[in-house]
């Protein structure tokens, strides 16, 4: 992922903000399911979830660099919450993580290393085994304010229970050895894992029916690829949207030359890098996580989305998708 120095394009906010200090302790809210759209809210709503735990508060992180969540999760462990942090340490994150993890680990959280077998590019947050942040984005301060990325609030207990038992099981070795061993996988209720989400995900995408519209990171999967194509081939209005990359332009011709459309932002400090990974279905489902169109990412990978069709999800990521693909200056 690139660093940005951009500041406009904001899109709607769903999770109310607290201000800074002492009061931004206090719960985000009590609504089951609630979405932080990125850019240009900021990451205020974060740094009040990880304070308002009282008990416990369980994080996977593929990469942390972000000063103020580490001194919030710090302050967290000093007034006597039970905070473990699992990092990646497999790719980009044996690098990313080392400040964060030595630092955390002085001021009393409990830090574990994923095992390097494995990539763990989950994005989540749990306080007091009550509520849980699922997330897109990193929680890497110097991308926020040049990034497209989606944040789901999820209360919802068969959920929250869910990804406290994945967490456990990470925690205590389970993704040691082949991934494909993990306890939790694939689809669990409105929640999709990885290893093991490929067919939820392909399913998602032919249960389209009149529209699809998807971002991504990564074009890198042949049967995403398929699965898009016969979409737009039997009429549906297939809408992708990605950061420019010759990677993907391949796959991204074929799906034009199939009746999809495609519209893309240059990769460039100043334009809005496109990291949320996202699928709206029919305008009435939605699919947010950590989850990118590739192999790896679908069949080794620790990844984890929401799917739902919760209006409280599908209004603000229906809203955010259409601000960011209107602004987009790149078709293909």
């Amino acid at each position: 992922m690139k660093s940005s120095c951009l500041t406009a394009l904001v899109v709607a906010v769903s999770l109310t903000l607290a201000p800074a200090g002492a009061a931004r302790r206090a719960s985000v809210g009590a609504t089951p399911l609630r979405v932080l759209t990125e850019p240009g809210a900021g990451f205020g709503a974060v740094y009040s979830f990880i304070l308002s735990a009282r008990r416990s508060l369980d994080m996977t992180m593929y990469e942390l660099e972000d000063p103020e969540a580490e001194h919030d999760l710090a302050m967290d462990a000093e007034r006597g919450v039970d905070v473990r942090v699992l990092l990646d340490r497999a790719y980009s994150g044996k690098w990313a993580n080392r400040q964060a993890a030595a630092e955390l680990a002085g001021a009393g959280v409990h830090v574990e290393w994923a095992p390097p077998s494995v990539i763990v590019h989950q994005k989540t947050v749990v306080v007091d085994n009550a509520a849980a942040l699922v997330m897109t984005a990193n929680l890497t301060s110097r991308y926020y304010a040049g990034t497209a990325d989606l944040l789901v609030e999820d209360r919802r207990a068969a959920d929250v229970t869910a990804i406290v038992r994945a967490f456990d099981g990470d925690w205590a070795g389970d993704l040691a050895g082949s991934p494909y061993r993990v306890p939790v996988r694939g689809q669990v209720g409105d929640l999709i894992f990885s290893p093991g989400s490929e067919q939820g995900l392909l399913g998602l995408i032919a249960s389209a029916r009149s529209s699809l519209e998807t971002s991504s990171e990564e074009m890198a999967s042949a049967a995403v690829v398929s699965a898009l194509e016969a979409d737009a081939r039997r009429g549906v209005d297939v809408e992708v949207l990605m950061t420019q990359d010759p990677s993907w332009t391949g796959a991204l011709r074929r799906l034009v030359s199939a009746g999809a459309h495609v519209r893309l932002y240059p990769y460039s400090e100043k334009a809005l890098y496109i990291h949320a990974k996202l699928i709206l279905v029919d305008g009435r489902r939605a699919y947010v996580g950590s989850i990118n169109y590739s192999t790896s990412s679908m069949v080794y990978n620790r990844e984890l989305g929401v799917v739902t069709a919760d209006p409280a999800v599908v209004g603000p990521v229906t809203h955010a998708f259409a601000q960011w693909w209107t602004a987009a200056p790149l078709t293909l």
